[in-house]
């Protein structure tokens, strides 16, 4: 008998699901303080919660028993995942529940935002008759843009084409095949989009990438009157930026459901969610009675398949094979992620090719899990939670990267080695790493430079000509915006040559410090990453 406890509302479709199952006993305690938490959690095999039960390190440490933790709905903020998988606990969630009603409100809020609906209802209800003030506009032979083509933005490219709305899509990590097979034009450019677009939605994660990327220069590249909705992530539009193009007329109109401050409370949102040509909803993307009802279901049916080891899908760590001590593996797990969040946040156009190669007896053993932390770690950038060690080699596929591993009993300058080379539609780029002390990741090659960086945090690399000056200058202007140098690593190819610095800094540099460091006569590129 697996015994089960839930802390959170799953509604009766979830519990009936549970009573169906011969096998499982379970208890309904709602919203447990902590301490109470970690006095009962001992007696079950499997937790499912929502966003109202934190499920921390304490309450890990506790937990025994415990196989496996449930999640109904996407987001992981209230569950310490390391503490979980340390424990030997498999941490689920449902990120494809609510898809369809995140589609239908999108739908919702660009037909309301052209009609002007809400304005209409509460004319009317005052006994007004002013139809003239409620001009409105079509759909029908518009061009709609969209901002990542991933679940969401399809299946809204989809359903507007039968409003008769052209789409076009921008999304540098999905190929021209998927994007035919949905008879949706795929353009390389952003600003391709934006200037072409009569409509836009944006569709992507909340990521260093996507955070303010459409912002005033993005909005003056746009249509005049044109409408916007978002129903993905607050932050993406800069919203000061929004409010002022709306008060100026240049945005017609402006659909919201997700806010950089939720509750919006801010002086900012406040005046931007006064605006008549807004229409805003308290982030309700998946609040339907079939969302919330699908979310529980394939949750619980999930933690069942999970405990009598039938199936284990939506896993956001890794499943390892038995004997396998992950205490031991997680170092290399790590230091596989941390190259591929590299090589992604490096490399110039869309990687469709990797090489990953494995030098040592202890990487050479794990290849599989390796390679799948390696693609988490390279699609984390641009997909933020939505990819985990289940979905990536699926994820990687769909992109059409294509992934090939070799591996090597021994290496040659360190006892075991981990390298990616990645092929973009732009260049080729090598990234290496290995472990100092069995625990510590180091990135020792970046393509032909030889160097020993610690990847964590905020970082610069800075491609630069090996002339006397260089650190001087770069170390000078950062130091006069206030940031601080924590690591230094340095590779070249020889005095006068070409070199190559990993900085490790305390804070992101801001934009106006970026554009004074390429600015630099001896500065090549500069990329900031994080890690």
């Amino acid at each position: 008998m697996h015994n089960i406890l839930i802390t959170d509302d799953i509604g009766p479709a979830g519990l009936a699901l549970l009573d169906a199952a011969t096998d499982v006993h379970y208890d309904v305690v709602k919203l447990p303080s902590p301490q109470k938490l970690i006095e009962i959690i001992g007696a079950y095999e499997a937790v499912i919660t929502r966003s109202g039960t934190p499920l921390t390190a304490a309450t890990f440490e506790a937990a025994k028993k415990m196989r496996v933790s449930g999640r109904a709905g996407v987001g992981m903020d209230n569950v310490d995942i390391d503490a979980a998988t340390l424990r030997g606990v498999l941490v689920m969630n449902t990120p494809e529940a609510n898809t369809l009603a995140a589609v239908e409100l999108t739908l919702t809020l660009l037909l309301a935002v052209c009609r002007h609906l809400p304005l209409a209802n509460a004319s009317i209800k005052r006994g007004e008759w002013t139809r003239a003030r409620f001009l409105g506009t079509q759909l029908n032979a518009k061009t709609l843009g969209i901002i990542g083509l991933g679940r969401i933005g399809s299946r809204v490219a989809t359903r507007c084409q039968a409003f008769g709305t052209k789409v076009m899509a921008y999304d540098p990590y999905i190929t021209e095949d998927i994007a035919d097979r949905l008879h949706v034009h795929l353009v390389g450019d952003l600003d391709e989009l934006l200037v072409q677009s009569d409509l836009i939605t944006v569709h992507t994660p909340l990521t260093e990438e996507t955070k303010g990327m459409i912002g005033a220069r993005e909005i003056a590249r746009m249509k005049d009157r044109v409408y916007l909705v978002n129903c993905a992530r607050g932050g993406i539009y800069d919203e000061q930026a929004l409010y002022e193009a709306l008060v100026a007329g240049k945005v017609a109109g402006a659909g919201i459901d997700v806010y950089s401050c939720e509750p919006p409370k801010t002086e900012l949102l406040t005046k931007l969610l006064a605006l008549e040509n807004v229409i805003a909803t308290p982030h309700i993307g998946a609040n339907t009675v079939e969302a919330q009802r699908d979310v529980a279901v394939q949750i619980v049916q999930q933690v069942i398949d999970a405990l009598r080891g039938l199936n284990f899908r939506n896993v956001v760590n890794l499943p390892f094979a038995d004997g396998v001590d992950y205490r031991s593996l997680a170092p290399y797990m790590t230091l596989a992620e941390k190259i591929g969040s590299l090589q992604m946040q490096l490399i110039h156009g869309r990687i469709d090719r990797l090489e990953v190669e494995f030098r040592g007896e202890e990487v050479e053993a794990h290849v599989k899990p390796l390679t799948v932390a390696l693609l988490k770690g390279l699609l984390a950038p641009v997909l933020s939670d939505a990819v985990n060690y289940v979905n990536a080699p699926r994820l990687a596929e769909e992109r059409g990267i294509g992934v090939s591993q070799t591996r090597h009993p021994a290496a040659e300058d360190y006892s075991n080695v981990i390298l990616c080379r990645a092929h973009s539609s732009k260049e080729t780029r090598l990234v290496g790493g290995a472990l100092f002390l069995h625990t510590q990741p180091r990135i020792v090659l970046l393509d032909e430079f030889r160097i020993d960086a610690r990847p964590h945090g905020p970082a610069l690399i800075l491609a630069n000509h090996d002339v006397p000056g260089v650190i001087g200058k770069v170390g000078t202007l950062l130091g006069t915006h206030g940031i601080n140098i924590a690591e230094w690593q340095m590779g070249r190819s020889g005095p006068g040559g070409e070199a190559v610095s990993f900085i490790n800094i305390d804070s992101p540099v801001g934009d106006e410090a970026l554009r004074e460091l390429r600015a630099l006569s001896t500065i090549v590129d500069v990329r900031q990453v994080t890690l």
